[in-house]
């Protein structure tokens, strides 16, 4: 794995998304609860980006079809449940799913050193 600067300690926040791009892979930065987190910038339904999504109680929320995150651990919170950002009806969440399972994020080691910020890739 190769260690690589993605940002300065002060450019992220807490309970908001920072998006780099680093060595070509798309990433999400944040801080949870004091903790840097570094989650893949895709949603595993659809492969959609997930940096315009928000941040409730440490998790991402994707804002195409409501799936969330924990941004600590990638594990898969909730499953499709809202389309393009408006909450659907529980009989529609396999529709919306159309037929995937519930995945979890890939996740990032990070490191600081100092006010410098690094992912392992």
């Amino acid at each position: 794995m190769e260690k690589i600067f993605v940002a300065n300690l002060d450019d992220i926040q807490s309970d908001a998304l920072l998006s780099k791009t680093v060595n070509g892979q798309k990433v999400l930065l944040s801080k949870i609860n004091g903790q840097l987190c570094a989650v893949e910038n895709r949603c595993p339904h659809l492969g959609l980006p997930l940096a315009k999504g928000k941040v409730c109680d440490g998790a991402v929320v994707c804002p195409f079809h409501g799936s969330s995150f924990n941004l600590l651990t990638g594990e898969n919170v909730d499953w499709t449940n809202a389309f393009i950002g408006i909450p659907m009806p529980g009989w529609t969440h396999k529709l919306i799913a159309l037929g995937k399972s519930p995945q979890a994020l890939n996740t990032f080691k990070v490191e600081c050193e100092g006010e410098q910020v690094f992912i392992h890739i």
